[in-house]
């Protein structure tokens, strides 16, 4: 076991020389993740014995497209044929467009039966309850429907989650910086740099 990893050990269970746990989630010392204050917050927000139709969903706005990370891709591309800046992010469990965007959609935005709470890059949690459903993305003459949740975004366009994704089996690929779609007997290949 590495120095690293026994730190990381000793940092949940403490160390039994008064050293108390710290969180992962929260970051305070005191208590475990399961016990965090922020997580039964979250727990509660999920609409299940809490009864008040939230659901937790995540949203990193990276607000530099500079220091783009490896488990992202980053280009241009056409959505609902508007050219967009659209952010492929592992890291967001729904897919996004921005509210200055979606004027130049074309779709009435649908209201939900429950409220998804979106943690922005920020830190700020707000609600969100509308969606725009069946908008098109366009890769290589091949479209392929999303559906949006509305949200301010700072850089970006979109940012294409999980829920697409996984829709897809889309793959990212973060040495070469490429989404790869499987599309029938292909497979799409899709470039960061929107240059497909």
């Amino acid at each position: 076991m590495s120095a690293g990893n026994a730190n990381n050990i000793n940092n949940q269970k403490g160390t039994g020389s008064g050293q108390r746990p710290t969180c992962f989630e929260c970051r305070v010392q005191g208590h475990f993740e399961k016990e965090c204050p922020r997580m039964k917050n979250n727990k509660g927000n999920r609409g299940n014995q809490a009864g008040n139709d939230r659901a937790p969903a995540k949203v990193y706005v990276v607000g530099n497209a500079g220091e783009n990370p490896d488990n992202v891709v980053v280009g241009t591309f056409l959505l609902n044929n508007c050219y967009a800046y659209i952010l492929f992010n592992t890291g967001a469990d729904r897919s996004f467009v921005s509210t200055a965007f979606s004027s130049q959609i074309d779709i009435t935005p649908s209201t939900l039966d429950h409220y998804y709470d979106v943690e922005l890059a920020d830190g700020r949690i707000i609600g969100l309850n509308t969606i725009l459903k069946g908008c098109t993305l366009n890769f290589l003459n091949h479209q392929f429907n999303i559906n949006l949740m509305p949200v301010e975004l700072g850089s970006f366009d979109a940012i294409i989650g999980m829920d697409w994704l996984a829709r897809y089996q889309a793959v990212i690929v973060c040495a070469e910086k490429t989404v790869c779609i499987p599309c029938g007997n292909e497979t799409l290949i899709i470039h960061g740099d929107g240059s497909n």
